[in-house]
């Protein structure tokens, strides 16, 4: 592991001389089917008068990454940089922390220039396109001087907080709708008091003429919003990969960047690789991948940066997704073919914590360790529950006339807020209110329900012969734990376990076939388990439930039951 004498030395150094941070073949990869190539020259600098504009005796800011998404340069000490560009590359800085970058009208930061002189190609490899969706406007010759505008930010230190966002994924107006009533009202003033949200991905759900409603909507919430695209944020018309992306682009910039918060550097990274129109991947029209430039583009990136951070990988497919109980039953979801890769990257860095969307039937937290290559000190690949969660076409109405779209493993739909103290990070899940969760982080039921004596009755009637209290703890994990208390004794470990939640399980049978209709049960990675007893008495029950995860974060919930009959009943074939 790089010291922090050496780190310090070597971006000194490279500070003073400006130069770019290579890998080898990096040129080589970067340079391929380049034309047109000219020298990007600019500065970085304090906007003291936040014009916009570099005016006279605004000082230049030294040591900041330039990157045209594959070289890294560093300003010289007064604030100038030079790197090469091409046409439909886009020049983009890695924000430094104590200061804020320029947003626009709705909280989009502003760290790029798109370099599109004749703006998206109408033509591409041969081939005429047809853009279903607007594209890069013509940016006309290369500016004398690009430059970076930083604003001061005294806010900016090791504790803050910040949201998560996993596929907001709205379709159509209505499914905007829902979304602006679940996310957008309850978080207008910043009630959690956090400095900026990242979306990882399926901002739309492929109909990418809803950005610019999307983008208002969001920009209430009066907090910086960086975005990365998903594999719903794609122009599939693009016949080439390197296009794939063009509408995503004219709205948030670069698929692929780097900014500094308090003790935690953030990368994000785009994993969705198109297979380009008409042609296909082993698993479809995209795969989970992470392309060359990328890498290429992240060691440079990382070179740069004192090992001793916290290091948040940011992607919409997962890197990593997969579980399994105490008897070898395995659940496992989407991945990055090449993680591998990254991990080698990494290597250097003990404090990472990656973050990712796109599984709309679960949530994951999967200990990355030795068992993936990976030698250094465990952490965590977190797939969020997701803002959208099964969809917003999914389960009943509420008064609202917003849909429930819980989760295929139970888990509601949501957002996070994200803790950071120092290299610590803890996430807290916010579920969206609706019905029996509102408020509440965790769900408690019983599996099988009470016999009932009578048509309506609600958890009363008679136990069946194994009858067990099931707890889901939205967001939870195998590392988390769970108690139960019953009538007052003494708290209970509960057993985790992988399997579907019998409350999905009977939403599901209840709605199917319906316009309320659930997705299909998914195996869960966050259910804890505890027989009731046999000899449980005549009467009403209570149960209390403890929980406190991984991050040393404490939930609380409770429950109660009638029993009509002290006689358990067979269970039914």
């Amino acid at each position: 592991m790089m010291s922090q004498a050496t780190w310090i030395a070597k971006t000194t150094t490279l500070a003073l001389l400006s130069v770019a941070v290579l890998v080898p073949d990096a040129a080589a990869q970067c340079d391929r089917n380049r034309i047109n190539v000219a020298s990007a020259t600019g500065s970085v600098y304090v906007d003291l008068n936040r014009n916009g504009r570099f005016d006279r005796r605004e000082p230049g800011v030294p040591d900041i990454a330039i990157s045209n998404g594959c070289r890294v340069v560093t300003s010289d000490s007064n604030g100038r940089y030079e790197i090469d560009l091409a046409p439909t590359e886009i020049l983009f800085i890695s924000k430094p922390a104590g200061y804020a970058v320029p947003v626009d009208a709705n909280q989009v930061p502003q760290f790029f220039y798109r370099h599109y002189p004749e703006g998206t190609p109408s033509e591409i490899r041969g081939t005429a396109v047809e853009w279903l969706f607007p594209v890069i406007e013509p940016t006309g010759p290369l500016p004398d001087a690009i430059n970076f505008g930083l604003l001061p930010d005294s806010s900016d230190s090791g504790v803050f907080t910040a949201h998560g966002f996993a596929d907001t994924q709205a379709r159509v107006d209505l499914s905007q709708d829902m979304l602006r009533e679940d996310l957008i009202n309850p978080l207008i003033g910043n009630p959690y008091g956090v400095d900026f949200g990242i979306t990882v991905g399926d901002v739309a759900n492929d109909n990418l003429a809803i950005y610019d409603r999307h983008k208002v909507m969001m920009g209430l919430m009066e907090i910086p919003q960086w975005y990365l695209p998903g594999n719903h944020d794609v122009n599939y018309n693009s016949p080439d990969a390197r296009f794939a992306n063009e509408t995503y682009k004219s709205h948030f910039g670069p698929t692929y960047y780097s900014f500094n918060h308090g003790d935690t550097h953030f990368v994000a990274l785009n994993n969705v690789e198109y297979a380009g129109l008409g042609e296909e991947f082993a698993s479809g029209r995209y795969r989970g991948f992470i392309t060359e430039n990328q890498l290429q583009w992240l060691t440079a990136d990382l070179a740069l940066i004192d090992p001793n951070k916290l290091i948040v990988i940011a992607t919409h497919i997962p890197l990593v997704a997969e579980t399994e109980d105490e008897f070898g039953n395995r659940a496992t979801g989407p991945n990055t073919e090449n993680f591998q890769a990254l991990l080698d990257i990494l290597a250097p860095f003990p404090n990472i914590y990656g973050i990712a969307g796109h599984d709309t039937s679960s949530s994951w937290k999967v200990e990355v360790n030795h068992q993936h290559g990976w030698s250094g000190q465990p952490w965590l690949a977190h797939t969020l529950a997701e803002v959208r969660g099964n969809g917003w076409t999914r389960g009943p109405a509420d008064l609202r006339g917003v849909r429930d779209a819980m989760m295929e493993d139970g888990n509601p739909n949501g957002f996070y807020v994200f803790h950071f103290a120092g290299t610590d990070l803890s996430p807290e899940f916010i579920p969206f209110p609706f019905g029996p969760d509102a408020n509440q982080r965790l769900r408690i039921t019983l599996d099988p329900l009470l016999e009932s004596p009578a048509e309506g009755s609600v958890n009363r009637g008679q136990l069946q012969s194994d009858t067990r209290l099931v707890v889901n703890l939205f967001d939870g994990g195998l590392r988390d734990k769970v108690w139960a208390a019953l009538d007052g004794d003494a708290p209970t470990p509960m057993i985790y376990t992988v399997r579907t939640d019998p409350y999905v399980e009977r939403a599901h049978r209840r709605f199917a076939d319906t316009d309320d209709a659930y997705g299909r049960p998914h195996l869960s990675s966050h259910i804890w388990e505890l027989a009731l007893p046999n000899n449980m008495a005549t009467g009403l029950h209570h149960v209390i439930v403890t929980t406190e995860d991984e991050f040393g974060q404490r939930q609380r919930g409770s429950f109660t039951f009638e029993i009509l009959d002290n006689q358990r009943m067979l269970s039914r074939l």
